[in-house]
């Protein structure tokens, strides 16, 4: 028998509002999760992993910037450095932005995405082949979808 709580992971997981289901479920397999007791804590505790998961890539980013490379290299890590530092802070708006407006939540958590793909272009156009840092694109991505799917649902 589902808890209360996983029984609204499993609905808000399982909605047409998002992409991908088992990203949902896995992101959403905490303690905090399964405490959430409404959308909104949902929300709340799925940003706070996205800004965790950011924070990650945005340490390998700076480390890797410390190191000797060409200046394509070091230009690609400084976009992607600035992709992570704005990610963090939308991420981290997000919740408070949902008690005032939800569909600005919804767009400001929609743009991140799209942000993501600066990086990825950044990379790959310095041919730069950094496995952590692609992980941490797909995360943005794939958190950027699950937080606009979610406040899609909260007019």
């Amino acid at each position: 028998m589902l808890t209360p709580s996983k029984a609204l992971i499993a609905k808000v997981c399982g909605d047409d509002a998002i992409l991908d289901h088992d990203f949902c479920l896995k992101a959403l397999s905490n303690a905090q999760a399964n405490a959430a007791k409404s959308v909104n804590q949902l929300m709340d505790v799925a940003m706070k992993e996205a800004v965790a998961k950011a924070h990650t890539t945005l340490k390998v980013i700076v480390e890797m910037m410390k190191k000797p490379s060409s200046p394509a290299t070091l230009e690609a890590l400084k976009t992607c450095q600035n992709v992570y530092k704005n990610s963090i802070r939308s991420f981290g708006m997000i919740s408070d932005e949902l008690s005032e407006d939800a569909m600005s939540a919804n767009y400001d958590v929609s743009l991140i995405g799209p942000d993501a793909e600066t990086c990825i272009k950044a990379l790959a156009a310095a041919s730069v082949n950094a496995p952590e840092i692609a992980n941490g694109n797909h995360d943005l991505q794939y958190f950027s979808s699950l937080g606009h799917g979610m406040t899609a649902k909260m007019n």
